[in-house]
């Protein structure tokens, strides 16, 4: 299998292993493994500036050329140390068919379905009700962070106007109209 790693740093130095530590845990798991290992992806702490998510970046972007069939990650805390954000992550890799894999023996059960932990079968469960939600809703996106940031698209975009045509949907869009500035308004205060 051909797998892409990655590893970070924990914004505390001193709680884990460093990110060049972790490197070779996954090199060794491939090694021992016999998989196929295409990048390592890294987000490495840098003076003076905050430790960011470019390596995670790249690596969705190693994933989306298809030349990747597994993430490989040391343990589950190089994704977050938190459990929610850890099955979210998740839960985005599965979702473009990418098995996660770790070279933490633990791990391995977290990983299943269902896992054992009751919190993270939560998670998982109002993810999946947040995909069924949008199918049921139709054609949209759900919105990351604020106005003019990336959405994320649980559903196909309609190809075009004819695809709600042939549902029996009607769609009118109304343009806005622009605001008057000097346009008083029609409701006087009342005196």
């Amino acid at each position: 299998m051909r797998v892409v790693g990655y590893v970070r740093d924990t914004p505390d130095p001193s709680e884990a292993e460093p990110a060049f530590a972790q490197a070779e845990r996954v090199r060794r798991w491939i090694n021992d493994s016999g998989h196929q290992l295409v990048a390592i992806c890294q987000d490495v702490r840098t003076a003076g500036r905050p430790l960011g998510r470019d390596g995670y970046r790249a690596m969705i972007g190693v994933v989306g050329t298809g030349q990747a069939e597994a993430v490989l990650v040391p343990s589950l805390a190089a994704l977050s140390a938190d459990k929610v954000t850890q099955e979210i992550m998740l839960w985005d890799l599965r979702a473009r068919n990418i098995a996660v894999l770790s070279a933490t023996e633990s791990d391995v059960e977290l990983l299943a379905d269902p896992p054992p932990d009751s919190l993270r079968i939560l998670i998982r469960d109002v993810l999946a009700k947040v995909v069924d939600h949008v199918e049921m809703v139709g054609v949209g996106a759900i919105p990351l962070g604020q106005p003019g940031t990336p959405t994320l698209p649980l559903v196909a975009e309609a190809e075009d106007e004819e695809d709600y045509a042939a549902s029996g949907v009607v769609v009118e869009l109304i343009p806005p109209t622009p605001a008057d500035p000097f346009r008083r308004s029609r409701i006087t205060p009342a005196l």
